[in-house]
């Protein structure tokens, strides 16, 4: 069949340059940087207003969530990160909604090798005993929660970690509080004003 030239010609590279660009725009993401303390989501963005500062801004290491796992993070470049934590008073017994949260921000070389880097910490926390994984819908470029329970003075008690990607960023957010009081539907908020406060620094 003969090649066709001329303005058919052309259509066909447009046609064959648009579709290239809708298939692979999203490896074209510009890569955040700066320091990663920058886009810790702040003690006034918090839900409830009684908290306070536990631990202020610090730089932490690629074990920053799963001592484990951080020879595999520091293989997907890892760079840098920062980690802040709340707490909030109330009676554990009675109480609704997270007493505590550790909010941490991780950045990366790459959009691949933080894709790789949440990867390797979904799969840490789903394997500690008693693990529950869930789902967290539309998260930033893909999240993943998961549960763990226990016991504190009698109380039961439950631990919930957000693990999510915002391009080259890798954030986690891990909550504590009473079983029943605290659910997942109250921490995601919080995972959604963190990314969109990353986007507004790109």
């Amino acid at each position: 069949m003969r090649r066709p030239t001329g303005p058919a010609s052309a259509l066909g590279a447009l046609a064959a340059a648009v579709l290239a660009v809708a298939c692979c725009g999203s490896s074209t993401a510009t890569l955040l940087g700066g320091d990663p303390a920058g886009y810790l989501i702040t003690r006034d963005q918090l839900t409830s207003p009684d908290f306070t500062t536990y631990q202020p801004v610090v730089p932490v290491g690629a074990g920053w969530l799963d001592a484990g796992s951080a020879g595999a993070l520091e293989k997907d470049g890892f760079e840098r990160a920062a980690e802040v934590e709340y707490y909030r008073q109330v009676a554990l017994g009675t109480s609704n909604g997270p007493i505590t949260l550790t909010v941490a921000v991780a950045l990366f070389a790459s959009v691949p090798g933080a894709a790789a880097a949440r990867t390797d910490l979904d799969r840490a926390l789903d394997a500690r005993s008693g693990a529950v994984s869930l789902s967290t819908g539309s998260l930033g470029d893909g999240g993943a929660a998961t549960t763990v329970g226990g016991n504190l003075d009698g109380v039961p008690v439950i631990e919930i970690s957000v693990v999510w990607r915002e391009r080259n960023l890798v954030n986690s957010l891990v909550a504590e509080g009473r079983l029943g009081g605290l659910q997942l539907s109250q921490i995601l908020p919080l995972a959604t004003t963190q990314t969109a406060g990353e986007l507004r620094r790109e």
